[in-house]
């Protein structure tokens, strides 16, 4: 038989885990972020006119690309979609949202600084305590802790992030990753 100690002592520390792991669940993001040329749409234009099917390969291939830096001009820009090779589903956003950042692929979903570093910034511990970024507004998070944040699937996680397309291209509705 267990002593009243040991009983008090496990029902603490699992009550200090369940905090623990509501609290981080609870930082990490959950709507739709805006979809936006961050690098600028005469940039993305550029590229794309530079070479179709490298911009083209790109918004497919690689979620910094695809969502963060020329996000409106892979999903949303009517006059970009030519590539032969690759066709052009019904609802693009959405096809690259479950190939890049729904179906897991260790490549796509990873945390760039590490499980220490993005556990601190999605818990807001240690020097991330009194800072306003968070998983929902930054694209730095995006980019730096997207499987902790919650922006893809990982090997034992479903991305926390509700994709819709209709709310990525509206401003109005998305939420903003600056």
């Amino acid at each position: 038989m267990a002593s009243p100690f040991v009983v008090v002592l496990a029902a603490i520390l699992a009550i200090v885990s369940t905090e623990m792991t509501m609290q981080m669940v609870a930082y990490k993001a959950t709507k739709t972020p805006c979809c936006l040329d961050t690098l600028m749409p005469n940039v993305c234009k550029a590229l794309y006119n530079r070479d179709h099917e490298k911009f083209t390969k790109q918004c497919r291939t690689n979620p910094d690309f695809s969502f963060i830096q020329c996000c409106h001009s892979c999903h949303f820009n009517i006059d970009m979609f030519t590539s032969d090779t690759i066709p052009v589903p019904a609802d693009l956003y959405q096809h690259d949202v479950d190939e890049l950042l729904l179906r897991y692929h260790p490549q796509n979903c990873f945390d760039r600084h590490g499980t220490q570093f993005c556990e601190a910034f999605v818990t807001r511990t240690g020097m991330w305590g009194r800072r306003s970024m968070t998983c929902q507004h930054s694209a730095f998070a995006f980019r730096v802790c997207r499987k902790t944040c919650g922006y893809c699937t990982s090997v034992n996680k479903t991305a926390t992030v509700r994709y819709d397309s209709l709310v990525a291209k509206n401003p109005k509705s998305c939420e903003r990753l600056f």
